[in-house]
Order: structure tokens, then sequence, then C-alpha cells
């Protein structure tokens, strides 16, 4: 489509959150998706095997199969399972398109239970986690850190930002040196500006935007804490990126999150509950000697675990099985 009227990607969030906020967006599907097909069919005339992430790209591969030929490996990462199968065609097409799959991995052990209940064969799905560059995303080299709590995704609804930006008043009134910076953009962005205002906390709120990784990787060396109040989450490769930085978490204990953050690394706390996620915050920062341990374990964990030198050989491994 000319750019002055593509809507598949004027909203932040994905597919789910823009078809939402514009409903007219679903007859623009059907021709991206074909247009992918034609793509799909001319790359794959020099490969080995298709790799497809979520299950749109997968449905693409499948469409242009009786030329290509090719097996396909889908990689479900959340919103494709969680989101889609909600609407009734989307569930009707979430189940063909996996059970036409070869092999499919999930990016959590809850996902790849979702994937199942949505269609996957038990016996052609499993887990292979995101991964982190952990040269790239290291601990600050001065180890100098400021009074930040950091949130960076979407500003969408399942990601739960108004919880984090309610629970503000009890975190600043008891740490009055400490900022919330929030990174990311998205259709709740005015929104969240105007609960700022209205919980008097827009002075030590700072909206910073959608930022190239690089920022991304700054701001996370730099603050003290990351803060991830989703309602659903696959996994969230922003936990992946905060633990190889050696930036403890809290999160909410919803679908993969458990799965990432473990006790010594952060803590996890009830989804859209205000008051449970400042308690949480204040008690990750009470402590500078078990702050100083939350952060020795939450870089050793994404090191030892999610590096992605150790994905990337579990994939090498299923690929060599495929061909």
């Amino acid at each position: 489509w000319p750019e002055d009227r593509e809507l598949l990607r004027k909203e932040g969030g994905g597919l789910p959150a823009t078809l939402r906020k514009y409903p007219l967006a679903s007859l623009q599907i059907a021709p991206f998706a074909l247009v992918h097909a034609l793509a799909a069919v001319r790359c794959a005339r020099d490969s080995d095997l298709i790799h497809a992430h979520w299950t749109l790209s997968a449905a693409a591969a499948q469409l242009g199969r009786w030329m290509h030929r090719r097996r396909v490996l889908a990689t479900v990462h959340g919103s494709d399972i969680f989101q889609v199968t909600r609407h009734p065609v989307g569930a009707w097409l979430t189940s063909k398109v996996l059970r036409r799959c070869d092999r499919i991995t999930a990016v959590s052990n809850a996902l790849m239970e979702a994937a199942i209940a949505a269609g996957a064969d038990r016996r052609k799905i499993q887990t292979i986690s995101n991964g982190v560059d952990t040269r790239r995303f290291a601990p600050p080299r001065d180890g100098n850190r400021e009074r930040v709590i950091l949130y960076v995704g979407s500003f969408i609804e399942r990601k739960g930002v108004k919880h984090l930006l309610a629970a503000m008043p009890e975190v600043l009134g008891a740490l009055p040196h400490y900022r919330l910076a929030l990174v990311g953009e998205g259709p709740q962005h005015a929104q969240l500006r105007q609960l700022a205002d209205g919980l008097g906390v827009a002075e030590r709120v700072d909206f910073l935007g959608f930022l190239p990784q690089d920022q991304v990787r700054s701001w996370m060396q730099r603050a003290q804490l990351f803060v991830l109040p989703s309602l659903e989450e696959a996994q969230g490769v922003v936990l992946l990126e905060a633990l190889a930085c050696g930036t403890p978490v809290v999160a909410s204990q919803v679908d993969g999150i458990p799965e990432v953050i473990t006790p010594d690394v952060g803590v996890l706390v009830p989804p859209a509950d205000p008051a449970a996620l400042a308690g949480a915050i204040r008690a990750a920062l009470a402590s500078s000697s078990r702050w100083a341990d939350m952060s020795r374990c939450a870089r050793e964990r994404a090191v030892t675990v999610y590096d992605w030198n150790r994905i990337a050989q579990q994939f090498v491994v299923l690929y060599q099985s495929m061909i």
C-alpha cells in the first residue's frame, strides 16, 4: 500500500492492537499475506527450509508451499496465540496453520501449552527461548547506576503500564530521589500522560518515546530496577536484556514470566495490582546488599541460560533434524 495508506503498522503494539483501533486495517491483511507468500517463495528457492516467525508468516509460507516445497518451522511469540485466537475466525485459521507446520517452537513452556490448546500437535512442538546478546547487553563498565525505575515496551492495555503508574505515588513517596522512565509508544500514550498528571507524579515520570536498541541498552545499564507489569506475556525479550545488564526485575506473575524471573533475580507480583507492585519495587530497592546479589545473579542467569549462542545451537540441532 502507499505509505500514507498503510495501517497494519500504524500503531505500536502489533496487529491485535492496530486492528482494534483501525478495523478497516483487516482489509489489508489479505494483500499483505499474498505479497508475503510470494516473497517467501522467491527466497525459499535458495534455502533448505523456511523458519517463519509468528503464525501469519507461517500461513504465508504455507500458501506458496506448492511452489517452493520446503519444510516449514514456525516460532510462535505470544500475541499470535493469546490474542488472535480470541476471535473465532482467528482461532480457526491459527489451528489450520499450526497443524500444517512441520515443526513449531514456542518461546516459553506457558506459550507451548497455549499453542497446543490452539491446535498444535504436541509431538511437533518444543520450547526454545528467545535469546540475548550478552556481549552487547552487559552491566555498565563503571558500575554506576542512576536512581531510575525503567519500563520498556508498548503502551497498550496488556502491558499494564497504567498499573505501574498507579503504584508510583506510593513508590516515589517512599523513594523521593527516584524517577520512572517509560520507553515506548502506543495507542495509550496520551491516556498514560493524563494518568500521570492526575496522580501527581508527572514531574518525576519521563516519557522517552521509541528509542533505538543502543539507547534502550544504555537505559537498562543506567537503571537500578526494571519493571514489566504485563497482564499477558509469553516471555518478554526486554526481561532477558535487563538480566544481561545485571538489572534486577519486578514483573507480573503471568504466563512465561515466572520461567525467566526466579527469586534470585527479581520479584514477581500478581497482575493488575498496583499496591503489590509498589511493595515489590520498594522491597527490591530497600537493601543495597540484596540488590547487588540480584544484579550478580541476573547477569549469571542471562549468560548461562539465554545467551544467543546457546539458543542458536538449539535451533541448529532442530534445523538439522528437519533437513
